[in-house]
């Protein structure tokens, strides 16, 4: 076994000049959008936050809605979809008249709908669909809405399984 030790002159020769770490070296976090800023937008968007994400949430009310988690953006819903490309849907399904006004805003958009109804068979269709019937153009997803904004907040999620009931 032999040692080898390395002066000053002999790192500067094998490394080169030191260079401050390229940015592209730490990517700046993903930017996502959440529509809704009640209890469910709210307690996921600190989840988002917690896991590294950025959060940008668009609401009807952005000057005067209800506290957000720290370190979170609020704007209207138009400023939001524009600055992101993955949108949470967290609003009821008699809200989903606003992004039918923004629809241009949403092209290409994917949309993460989160909702429930309050009652069973209160639409001829799911919100999903109906959702996807609204904004032809941006892709509809089904998802999370089995998550409640109360496990979000208590951190009930790690080895649960959803039943297929």
């Amino acid at each position: 076994m032999s040692i080898v030790r390395c002066t000053s002159e002999d790192m500067k020769q094998s490394c080169g000049s030191l260079h401050p770490l390229d940015k592209a070296a730490f990517p700046e976090p993903e930017l996502l959008c959440i529509f809704g800023t009640g209890d469910l937008g709210r307690s996921l968007g600190l989840r988002l936050l917690q896991s590294g994400y950025r959060v940008v949430y668009g609401s009807r009310r952005p000057h005067s809605c209800s506290p957000l988690p720290q370190g979170a953006e609020v704007m209207t819903h138009a400023q939001a979809a524009q600055s992101a490309n993955l949108i949470f849907i967290c609003v009821h399904r008699e809200h989903y008249d606003v992004m039918k006004t923004m629809e241009h805003h949403l092209i290409g958009k994917v949309l993460v709908d989160l909702s429930n109804n309050l009652k069973k068979d209160i639409y001829p269709e799911a919100n999903a669909v109906y959702l996807q019937r609204l904004l032809p153009e941006a892709s509809v997803v089904k998802g999370l809405n089995t998550l409640s904004a109360w496990a979000l907040q208590n951190g009930l999620l790690a080895g649960k399984q959803v039943s297929s009931k």
